[in-house]
């Protein structure tokens, strides 16, 4: 029992201690989705889609997808009907995120003409070695991996009844906005040293050594709950 009583007593020292804060915060952003040569793009087949380039909301990747013809394989090019999709971008991980879009469609001025309303669902993001292929959402609104979320079937002859607005010099443009949380990381934990400082003996000779006190439980707490920490 003896030779136990060191050792424990060594560990006690070594006092080990942490705090760590983390803060969940509202992300918002969007993009703008410029198509020109509609009609050009309704000459494709079914269930082949124009992505946009990649834009970033809450640290995450998202894709807008624009099947002109719709989703459905057993249609005909030319259908009377286009899909609109939001979809998370790949990640080396695969991750679930929760996240609210709305689609607008724009008029030459940039205004919202024809706007969809609100929506939120749960996006799946694929692996970097695995792409998902589109298919219509569950129904309890969560996506199959690399799949978006959005539109499946909206109706052109609206588009064709507004050209005007929406669809002059044959452009089409989509306009995409995103809320999700974003998740940052706090620095909470106090600063502690138990490093000896230099001290002036006060008669300019050699400096002495204080060693600093460490903290103790409680106001290492104290101080790692104060409200002045920040990301």
């Amino acid at each position: 029992m003896s030779a136990a009583q060191p050792l424990l007593a060594a560990a006690v020292r070594q006092l080990s201690r942490s705090a760590y804060g983390v803060v969940d915060a509202p992300a918002r952003g969007f993009q703008v989705f410029r198509i020109d040569g509609y009609s050009w793009t309704k000459t494709l087949p079914a269930d082949e889609r124009i992505s946009s380039g990649q834009f970033v909301v809450g640290g995450r990747g998202w894709h807008i997808d624009y099947y002109p013809n719709g989703t459905d394989r057993a249609r005909d090019s030319d259908s009377d009907s286009i899909s609109l999709f939001l979809r998370l971008a790949a990640a080396y991980q695969k991750e679930r995120v929760r996240a609210q879009y709305k689609f607008s469609l724009l008029d030459p001025s940039g205004n919202a003409a024809y706007e969809f309303p609100a929506a939120t669902s749960v996006f799946t993001s694929a692996g970097r070695r695995h792409y998902g292929h589109h298919s219509e959402s569950d129904s309890d609104d969560e996506t199959e991996d690399g799949v978006g979320v959005g539109l499946p079937d909206f109706v052109t002859k609206e588009l064709d009844r507004r050209r005007e607005t929406l669809l002059r010099d044959d452009c089409l443009a989509i306009r995409c906005d995103v809320g999700v949380t974003e998740l940052g990381v706090l620095a909470v934990a106090p600063k502690e040293s138990n490093n000896a400082r230099r001290q002036d003996d006060g008669r300019g000779g050699e400096s002495s050594r204080r060693r600093r006190q460490p903290l103790d439980d409680m106001e290492y707490i104290r101080r790692s709950l104060a409200k002045n920490r920040r990301a």
